[in-house]
């Protein structure tokens, strides 16, 4: 059996073939690579999912999903990468990656900082180098910069700093 590519047929693909794929890919991700929410520290706002994808945007976040697991109750999934010269680990490429989850007082936010997926893979899906508690400063310096209202919820020491459940 021979296959063939029709190559006329690739001028369609910025239309919904694309879409479809993305939510295809959506779809078995929530399906077969979703875990029980971590009890790490975190953040409560008064946002909604919209709101809160916006704000952080607005703070350099991009939508994360493509590329991590699903955790129950996730409405949000952002990070902002950025390259780092001197991390002892010696890897350069990191990420601070914000998870938001519905909570009955607004939106749960938990931020971790760990290395970015694309670059250093294996670093990543270990969870080598995972870091809540920079992860949870980034977060919290940027709600206080801008004026944003919070309530900390989880295990968060006395100076404020996150410690990570793992």
């Amino acid at each position: 059996m021979n296959f063939d590519t029709d190559l006329g047929r690739l001028r369609h693909l910025p239309e919904t073939p694309l879409r479809a794929l993305k939510r295809s890919f959506w779809w078995v991700r929530k399906t077969f690579f979703s875990k029980p929410k971590p009890e790490n520290p975190a953040v409560v706002v008064d946002m909604r999912e919209a709101e809160a994808e916006a704000f952080l945007g607005e703070h350099f976040f991009e939508p994360g999903w493509e590329m991590s697991y699903h955790y129950h109750n996730e409405v949000v999934n952002v990070r902002r990468v950025q390259h780092l010269d001197d991390h002892p680990s010696g890897l350069p490429w990191w990420q601070t990656h914000i998870r938001g989850y519905e909570h009955p007082n607004g939106l749960e936010l938990a931020a971790h900082f760990e290395p970015e997926p694309a670059e250093h893979p294996d670093a990543h899906v270990d969870g080598d180098h995972i870091d809540v508690s920079r992860g949870n400063a980034t977060l919290v310096g940027i709600l206080e910069d801008a004026g944003v209202e919070f309530r900390r919820i989880g295990d968060w020491p006395a100076d404020g700093t996150a410690v990570a459940d793992a």
